[in-house]
């Protein structure tokens, strides 16, 4: 099984109870601080899900494109979309190969979601594919978490939640010479267990800013959250604005 394979298979398991599991995430707010920078679009957000943030951004007005590797993201999100008569769909697609027929004047990865390219490799082919569907004056922007691993921390158990009927907890086991995280989402109750995988490949600022010149862009501007805050060595979290370089340049 090849790698786009498995992680189609890992997210279609997660797929029914992604939106359950998102709950603590500002979805309104982060759409409105995209639009900002692209109100009329067109919009593409890689590794759309269920839609959570993209179907929100339509709602403010913006034709927004999502892309997933899942097929019951894929149907999740197409599903929401036409019960709310929004201008938005989802495509199925590997988002390290973008193959869409259109350029975009926003481009947007949120969440952390480019770490799930579980690869160095895949993660700059996602900037190349990211470059090659913006249009001139468009941006690119990720959201992620700002890695807090400590090289000797090899494994961790996280518990989210206790009760007279369940538990659930993440365990985690983290490779840090392939910058990788191999995780389980548990949830153990009295009528069964549900675990959702995932796999994880971390990078920081610095490395992301790399694999945007690789890919004919550079950073623009870095803030700490989606208020715009000052990025600093305390900020747990970053959104970076990627741009084209000039086209002599690239």
């Amino acid at each position: 099984m090849e790698e786009i394979d498995r992680q189609a298979a890992r997210w279609d398991k997660w797929a029914p109870h992604y939106d359950e599991l998102s709950t603590g995430r500002q979805i309104q707010h982060d759409a409105e601080r995209l639009q900002d920078l692209a109100p009329e679009g067109p919009a593409l957000e890689l590794g759309c899900g269920t839609g959570l943030v993209a179907l929100e951004l339509a709602r403010l007005g913006t034709k927004t494109t999502g892309l997933d590797v899942s097929p019951k993201m894929v149907e999740a999100f197409n599903t929401k979309a036409e019960a709310s008569g929004l201008d938005a769909r989802a495509v199925l697609g590997d988002m390290t190969r973008i193959d869409l027929d259109e350029r975009f004047a926003l481009i947007f990865i949120v969440a952390s979601t480019l770490f799930t390219l579980t690869t160095q490799e895949d993660q700059v082919a996602c900037f190349r594919a990211a470059a090659d569907h913006l249009c001139e004056g468009g941006v690119f922007i990720v959201e992620a978490r700002v890695p807090d691993w400590h090289p000797g921390t090899r494994q961790a158990l996280s518990v989210r939640e206790v009760s007279d009927t369940h538990a659930h907890w993440t365990a985690m086991v983290h490779d840090p010479v392939n910058q990788t995280v191999r995780s389980q989402e548990v949830r153990a109750e009295e009528s069964g267990m549900r675990l959702l995988p995932m796999v994880t490949r971390y990078a920081y600022p610095a490395e992301l800013d790399l694999m945007a010149r690789l890919a004919g862009m550079r950073r623009a501007w870095r803030f700490g959250n989606w208020e715009g805050a000052s990025f600093d060595a305390g900020s747990p979290r970053h959104v970076t604005v990627y741009t084209l370089e000039p086209s002599d340049d690239r």
